[in-house]
């Protein structure tokens, strides 16, 4: 019983002293130092929910840092300019001789199977017709498929 009652102290305490520590914030953010506190972490906050930081050095052809914007600049501009301008070797293939041989037509139970696999309120195909109305028709429907 006597946990409960230190526990309620404080919990008690707790909020008085978060209540105190945002008046205490109120009042600062009506003085201009205090705006001044605010946009810095607003801006702080800002950064750190960009995946990508500024660059402020990255290393030349060869090995040398870079620290100069215009210079990193150019370095980059370089990079992408051989990345994207290269020629890949293209492989010739040769003439081959297509293979010829007779295409099994769709069975009935293939179709039948296919038509068990669909899920219901999905969207149309092509031809507009839901799979919902292929299920209605049955027997019908997978010979008219």
């Amino acid at each position: 019983m006597a946990w409960k009652i230190a526990n309620k102290e404080a919990k008690r305490a707790v909020a008085r002293a978060k209540a105190e520590g945002i008046n205490e914030m109120y009042e600062k953010v009506e003085t201009s130092e205090g705006q001044k506190i605010i946009y810095n972490i607003a801006k702080r906050r800002d950064r750190a929910t960009k995946d990508l930081t500024h660059i402020k050095q990255i290393k030349d052809r060869n090995g040398r840092v870079l620290s100069r914007g215009e210079c990193i600049r150019a370095r980059w501009k370089y990079h992408f300019e051989k990345l994207l301008n290269k020629e890949n070797p293209r492989r010739i293939r040769e003439e081959g001789n297509p293979r010829v041989r007779a295409v099994p037509d769709i069975t009935r139970e293939e179709v039948k199977r296919a038509l068990d696999k669909m899920k219901n309120g999905k969207a149309v195909g092509p031809d507009g017709i839901p799979v919902e109305l292929w299920k209605c028709l049955g027997g019908e429907g997978v010979d008219t498929l």
